[in-house]
């Protein structure tokens, strides 16, 4: 765990995070904007771009700025290039863990769905429910929530302890306290990813959903005290 520590500290680092955003101007282009440097195909949003270390980073050399800083040693690719390029030339992807947070409805699981590699394992409560009642989907007996969250446990504990031989993990949920989701990230070795969206494009899809028409009411309560709830990140201390 202290090797996976060292890694998800660097990239949660100041210094990470401000050379990420400079490279991510210096590439873009005001005709094409930012391509990804595999696929050369539009990154649309910021959180779909991920720098990708053409000389792996290990916990041995992420101290080294002149391989973990280096802007030649960087390319920025989308999340699913990122996992290509590790399974093609058969590197074996650090295990990084993702917590994917955002309001109701703001496009959470598709982002993930969209990001995820083949090797890669997700936590999602709302998933976990289907898994052990064949229900449909937000159809969530509460008499089960004891054995949903013992299962979500048991997972979080095996993410923590790097079990297994997955990719990364994608952990979904909807963290509006920073304190909560920070501590969880520090706990995980994890990074933060928010999935933006307003309050009225929530409910916009809600209204549009079908599915979700039997429990309707209760999904624009859930989505109203999301955002009365929120609390931003505190900006990265510039050093």
């Amino acid at each position: 765990m202290a090797k996976n520590k060292l890694l998800s500290d660097f990239y949660k680092s100041s210094e990470w995070i401000s050379l990420r955003k400079q490279l991510m101007i210096q590439r873009s282009t005001p005709k094409q904007g930012l391509l990804c440097e595999q696929c050369h195909q539009v990154i649309l949003k910021d959180i779909d771009c991920i720098g990708h270390h053409i000389q792996e980073l290990t916990p041995q050399n992420v101290n080294n700025a002149n391989i973990s800083l280096n802007p030649n040693n960087i390319q920025l690719v989308h999340h699913q290039c990122h996992n290509a390029l590790h399974e093609r030339f058969g590197q074996v992807l650090t295990q990084r863990v993702f917590i994917v947070y955002g309001a109701p409805l703001s496009g959470k699981t598709t982002y993930v769905r969209q990001s995820k590699g083949h090797k890669d394992i997700v936590l999602d409560l709302d998933e976990l429910y289907k898994a052990i009642t064949l229900l449909p989907a937000y159809d969530k007996p509460s008499e089960l929530a004891v054995n949903v969250f013992q299962l979500r446990d048991s997972l979080l504990d095996q993410i923590k302890t790097r079990s297994g031989k997955w990719s990364q993990a994608w952990i979904i949920g909807g963290y509006p306290l920073n304190t909560e989701r920070e501590r969880l990230a520090a706990a995980l070795g994890a990074e933060l990813i928010y999935v933006e969206a307003t309050e009225d494009e929530c409910i916009s899809r809600l209204l549009n959903d079908t599915d979700k028409l039997p429990y309707r009411n209760e999904w624009q309560h859930y989505i109203r005290n999301w955002f009365l709830t929120f609390r931003p990140d505190s900006p990265p201390v510039e050093t």
